[in-house]
């Protein structure tokens, strides 16, 4: 009997314990495996959003579209306008796409949920939207050969379907330039950024190519 009562007990804690766990787990949509786009689509881009701002410097905070945790800090002035403008031109010279921007006057600021998202590019006819946080665009504090703090950027991006509000795509980048006696392991990034401690805006152009290398065309 005492063995039945402590077992018991034990599965009560057990499924206790899941109940709690399942509120802290990231529920992320999986993007739509094997999409690709035909290179003739409209595609309504949205102005970066800044994650910063609305939740503060070091705060721990899910992506409002698909639910990955990331740590924000500080985004200097001009980084909406910067990865705003970097996402575009990426995007014009890339096959027959038809691009639709907004003006990026507060408009960042209305598009948290995807069903917002997805309701914006309807009004604009657009197949699919790209939306775009930033969570950290912090400048380095140094020069090229001594930091006192490295450059960190973090941000991510997601390509929606209008027709369905399904996430097609999605690409993140978050790195912390480290030396590179602290990462033997990124020799190869190392060599390539010129053995130097890059500006954050040389990193978020980097990121911003890397994941696009990603993007779904035919």
């Amino acid at each position: 009997m005492f063995n039945d009562k402590f077992r018991c007990k034990i599965n009560i804690a057990i499924i206790l314990a899941a109940v709690l766990l399942s509120g802290c787990i990231s529920k992320e949509t999986a993007p739509e495996s094997g999409y690709h786009l035909s290179g003739t689509e409209k595609i309504l881009v949205l102005p970066f959003k800044d994650i910063a701002m609305v939740y503060g410097k070091d705060a721990s905070v899910r992506c409002p579209v698909c639910g990955r945790v990331f740590i924000t800090g500080r985004v200097s002035a001009d980084a909406i306008e910067k990865l705003t403008n970097t996402l575009v031109s990426n995007l014009k010279s890339r096959k027959k796409y038809t691009i639709v921007t907004l003006n990026l006057v507060n408009e960042e600021q209305t598009f948290s949920e995807r069903k917002l998202i997805v309701k914006k590019g309807r009004e604009y006819k657009a197949d699919v939207v790209i939306a775009g946080y930033v969570y950290r665009y912090r400048e380095r504090i140094g020069n090229r050969y001594s930091v006192k703090s490295p450059a960190s950027v973090a941000f991510g991006i997601h390509l929606i379907s209008t027709k369905g509000g399904r996430i097609i795509w999605s690409g993140h980048f978050d790195e912390t330039q480290r030396s590179l006696s602290e990462n033997l392991f990124k020799l190869k990034k190392f060599i390539k950024r010129k053995a130097s401690w890059i500006t954050a805006d040389e990193m978020a152009i980097y990121g911003l190519e890397e994941i696009l290398n990603t993007f779904p065309n035919k």
